[in-house]
């Protein structure tokens, strides 16, 4: 396994391609898989390389004949109205009037998703145009999965997210919690819905930049942890660990069939 070092305290553990690899292959991660993965970096440890030696352990894991789908949101960009930081009322029109559109070179993810940011470099890496619930994605299905993503619901069976089912995918939780489960969300989207509501992101459109109302369900902060217990009672979950990050790999059918029936259920 990985090298003890003895440099800093506060790192015990220096990880290589090599370990990653290893843990992937524990899992069950092969050739031609479609994956969808949600890494949280700070829990993986120090990797020799950093983001890009992860993403490059994906890469030679599933082959390119596999693809790896990475959530690149820039909820950011939404209207000072809909957005959940508190921005000041009289400061609106302003950040209004000065927005940038969105654009999938050049609109980076969230401040803290440096694997997304990282992965967005890569050559052959494609993203699909939502301006604020982008995806990227590498490998044999890459165009197919980014193609065409609906702007209004924008975490539908149409989307992405949705196409990673289809394909009959996989989703790759790198220390990240259940409650960060996009398919979670997906599951929302099936049965009966919850409210809906309006969001606006600049984008541009005919070379003018406009603010563009989309249709989005109004996702609540529903605890999923049960969701996540219950597919591993049913052992549905394969489990690994990286340094201090539990990972998780399971099939994304199967998390939103069974995360449909359960808010079915628990529907209020």
């Amino acid at each position: 396994m990985a090298e003890r070092i003895a440099l800093d305290e506060m790192i015990q553990y220096i990880y290589t391609k090599k370990d990653v690899k290893e843990m992937l292959s524990s899992l069950g991660i092969s050739k031609g898989m479609v994956v969808l993965v949600q890494p949280d970096m700070q829990k993986l440890g120090f990797l020799a390389g950093g983001a890009q030696i992860l993403i490059e352990a994906l890469m030679e894991q599933v082959g390119y004949e596999g693809t790896l789908v990475i959530p690149t949101f820039t909820l950011y960009l939404a209207d000072p109205a809909n957005r959940e930081i508190s921005i000041a009322r009289d400061q609106w029109q302003l950040l209004r009037e000065y927005a940038l559109p969105f654009d999938r070179k050049l609109s980076m993810p969230q401040e803290k998703n440096t694997f997304a940011q990282q992965f967005l470099l890569n050559e052959g890496v494609i993203r699909s145009y939502h301006p604020l619930y982008s995806f990227a994605a590498w490998g044999k299905y890459a165009k197919l999965i980014c193609d065409k993503h609906p702007l209004h619901f924008g975490l539908n069976q149409d989307s992405p997210l949705g196409k990673v089912v289809d394909f009959n995918g996989y989703v790759l939780l790198l220390g990240t919690d259940y409650q960060e489960c996009l398919m979670f969300r997906l599951a929302r989207y099936h049965g009966e819905q919850l409210p809906i509501k309006i969001v606006s992101a600049p984008m541009e459109i005919n070379k003018k930049r406009i603010w563009k109302d989309m249709l989005d369900l109004d996702h609540d902060q529903q605890d999923v942890k049960d969701i996540g217990e219950a597919m591993e009672d049913r052992y549905i979950v394969k489990t690994a660990m990286l340094n201090q990050g539990l990972c998780r790999f399971f099939s994304a059918r199967e998390a939103q069939a069974l995360a449909t029936t359960y808010f079915h259920i628990h529907n209020d």
